[in-house]
């Protein structure tokens, strides 16, 4: 990559808005995508992979952001490269709920493309990060025409429903501290870190629960030295022991990440890590 497309990389991060006004972006060599999808899209069908990298248009996840409204048609569908991005279904009255997430294994916004009907929920960044869209027209292109990108992308949309409806499942049966001990487990698995930005109203909205219950819950487990919470920041400092607390949904939802548990190994060493330096768990 030469010196020019390297501060194309960095400010893309600094200054997107400037960027996609100007079409200007770092460009994406396929060999060196760090999501799921492109990387097995690269490995099974180089030609393909080369002409879909034609469309991609890289755009920082920045935290918050709300990259497609709900009851309304996307235009854009979003290849994760890191951070993570929620699917959240709400109520008239402000409640909300977390009902699937996407981190570098999966796409944002996949349903809008399999068809015409707006989807009942909100596309928001959770974690900030970098993705690579691509118009739906595109995608829908390589579905129609079978490409090998569209096996790989409803082998994906089967696992989101698995996420969907597991949601149902776990927000109906599971106590707040069951579901906030999933949530932050894969959470860590997909950002692959033990450490992140959380405040209780957020991490209230995206369990569905009230924000006094779920401070209720994150004190239990800090009580127990499970996690640590300061300054806006939380740490997991025994995964072992937040697993045990989670419901079976953690299990069940596990293989949504195509195969990346291995992975985990890095943020669960930064974890005992943690603990190491915070004393024994209690």
């Amino acid at each position: 990559m030469s010196i020019a497309d390297r501060r194309i990389c960095v400010a893309v991060l600094r200054f997107p808005r400037f960027l996609q006004k100007r079409g200007q972006g770092c460009p994406l060599k396929p060999e060196r995508a760090r999501n799921d999808v492109l990387q097995q899209l690269a490995r099974d069908e180089p030609s393909v992979s080369s002409r879909l990298h034609e469309d991609l248009e890289p755009v920082a996840l920045e935290r918050g952001a709300v990259l497609g409204p709900v009851r309304l048609p996307s235009e854009w569908v979003y290849f994760v490269e890191s951070g993570i991005v929620s699917l959240v279904a709400g109520t008239r009255n402000g409640n909300s709920v977390e009902v699937a997430l996407v981190g570098r294994e999966g796409v944002a916004g996949i349903a809008d493309a399999l068809g015409q009907q707006p989807l009942p929920y909100r596309l928001v960044v959770q974690l900030p990060g970098l993705a690579y869209r691509v118009p739906k027209r595109v995608i829908r292109e390589h579905i129609l025409s079978c490409s090998a990108l569209h096996e790989l992308l409803m082998d994906y949309s089967q696992r989101v429903m698995h996420q969907l409806a597991q949601s149902a499942v776990c927000n109906r049966f599971h106590t707040s501290v069951e579901r906030l001990s999933r949530w932050l487990l894969l959470t860590a698995e997909r950002a692959e870190t033990n450490r992140f930005e959380l405040t209780h109203e957020f991490a209230a909205q995206m369990v569905g629960a009230p924000r006094s219950a779920v401070s209720e819950a994150a004190a239990t487990l800090r009580n127990k030295g499970i996690i640590d919470y300061r300054r806006g920041v939380l740490t997991i400092r025994n995964p072992k022991r937040l697993q045990k607390v989670a419901c079976e949904c953690f299990e069940a939802l596990a293989p949504s990440l195509s195969g990346r548990r291995g992975q985990s190994a890095r943020w669960t060493k930064d974890a005992a890590r943690a603990a190491k330096d915070g004393g024994e768990a209690r």
